[in-house]
């Protein structure tokens, strides 16, 4: 495998604005540092351009321009590409940052390499978190923004297979996502519920189901 074949995935979630930590260290010494890694992560930002096409127009908040002001300080030009991510990771419609996480998916990963589910509100309105199966049995769920969880509770996580009735528990859900081991089926419902600390006493969903998704196989 080349170089550019290691660092292509790399360069699509950079591309995307969903590293932090490490990985987005790493990108950036690498965007200052690779000719190589930079023109991938352009080329990404202009395949992921159209999607935007796929947000529906809604007007601005009122306090919107105020916070446009506060934010365009002069900066230093190493850090303007990173905070044009930010603002478009914080400013755009949830449903972009998931069309365009889905496409880099379906784009990388080719058909069986996973299994991808939108975990919308059950109320309907803005995509919260992406999880991914990976044929070895690794499940990872990430947010898509930032989650509120009452004092006192947590969310917990469920898997219900095709053709059953009830779902089984795969664990209490942090706001910040994580990785698991589940081995889940294609078409299976993933659902996030609202429950005591610590997750369900019963062993069944006892709070409201909040979030919820099917898996579907990246072709």
């Amino acid at each position: 495998m080349s170089d550019h074949d290691d660092f292509e995935p790399l360069a699509a979630e950079y591309a995307l604005g969903c590293l932090e930590g490490d990985d987005l260290r790493e990108a950036e010494r690498m965007m200052a540092n690779n000719p190589a890694f930079s023109r991938a992560v352009a080329a990404w930002q202009t395949r992921l351009t159209p999607l935007t096409a796929l947000v529906p127009p809604a007007p601005p908040p009122d306090a919107l321009w105020d916070r446009i002001a506060a934010s365009t300080a002069p900066v230093p030009d190493n850090v303007v590409p990173l905070r044009r991510v930010r603002f478009w990771q914080a400013s755009t419609a949830g449903a972009l940052a998931i069309a365009a996480s889905l496409a880099a998916f379906m784009i990388l990963r080719p058909a069986p390499r996973a299994q991808i589910a939108v975990l919308a509100q059950m109320a309907g309105g803005t995509p919260i978190f992406l999880a991914t199966a990976e044929p070895d049995g690794r499940l990872t769920i990430r947010p898509n923004g930032a989650i509120g969880v009452p004092s006192g509770r947590d969310l917990e996580l469920w898997a219900l297979a095709k053709g059953d009735t009830k779902p089984h528990s795969l664990g209490v859900l942090p706001v910040a996502g994580r990785q698991m081991a589940a081995g889940l089926a294609p078409d299976t419902q993933l659902l996030v519920s609202l429950e005591p600390l610590g997750g369900s006493p019963t062993g069944q969903p006892t709070g409201p189901v909040v979030f919820g998704g099917t898996l579907t196989q990246v072709n």
